[in-house]
């Protein structure tokens, strides 16, 4: 698994997010959403989204460690 993959499934459970949901967010079909994060090149609009989710945790700007309810 890719740093990136690893990455990006912290970010999944951080944010409290399924792939079906981002598929909604990204108005994209799930499986779109799952090849995306398995292809050989990691998609830059994703690794985007986990660098800002990172630099808000490392900010005190996002301050939970587990899934919202």
């Amino acid at each position: 698994m890719s740093d990136w993959k690893k990455r990006y499934e912290a970010y999944k459970k951080g944010m409290g997010f399924k792939n079906k949901d981002i598929a909604v967010m990204l108005d994209r079909k799930v499986n779109s959403i799952e090849v995306s994060v398995t292809a050989k090149k990691f998609p830059d609009t994703f690794k985007l989204a986990i660098l800002t989710y990172e630099a808000m945790l490392e900010s005190g700007r996002i301050v939970y460690d587990s899934a919202r309810v």
